[in-house]
């Protein structure tokens, strides 16, 4: 099945790590593939100790989209693309059956990722033993329409509003 995890709150990635743990804890071989993000994180070091977890990163921090300069987009294009190549190539040789695409809706929606093959890799896990687990902000009509689960977190309050920045071992 796909599950969606969308919306403006803090969690989607969270949700997405967890889900990946417990998958990992019965079995399943998971692919944790992070969209728009470089930055060391804190479940980047427990999934690095977890033997059915492969991740899948940008390699290098860009900035936000907005301070993005034309060659950065493209080369950030060419990045996401290859790690969605890499992500279906895995699903078709049966090397995963647990796929998270984190940030995903962004890398789409800011035409940073051919979404040709993320629908792709969405209708190969259809047809397939295979969970997909996609998370972001203003996902597509197509991933709306196409998911099984889907969650919306709401963002209430965030000491980011607040100019509080990301704090290690919370939000990092």
């Amino acid at each position: 099945m796909i599950q969606l995890y969308y919306g403006d709150g803090k969690g989607k990635t969270t949700a997405a790590v967890g889900a990946s743990v417990r998958a990992a804890g019965r079995g399943r071989q998971v692919l944790f593939a992070q969209f728009m993000k470089g930055q060391e994180s804190g479940e980047l070091m427990v999934f690095s100790k977890m033997e059915r977890v492969q991740v899948l990163r940008c390699g290098r921090d860009f900035p936000f989209f907005r301070d993005m300069t034309e060659a950065e987009k493209r080369e950030l294009l060419q990045i996401h693309n290859g790690m969605l190549k890499e992500i279906l190539t895995a699903l078709q040789q049966g090397r995963t059956d647990f796929a998270v695409l984190d940030e995903i809706t962004h890398a789409c929606r800011f035409k940073l990722a051919d979404t040709g093959l993320v629908e792709q890799i969405l209708e190969l896990a259809k047809g397939k033993e295979t969970e997909v687990l996609l998370t972001g902000r203003e996902p597509s009509r197509y991933l709306l329409e196409i998911s099984d689960y889907i969650t919306e977190m709401k963002g209430i309050r965030h000491p980011y509003l607040k100019g509080i920045s990301a704090r290690w071992g919370v939000e990092l």
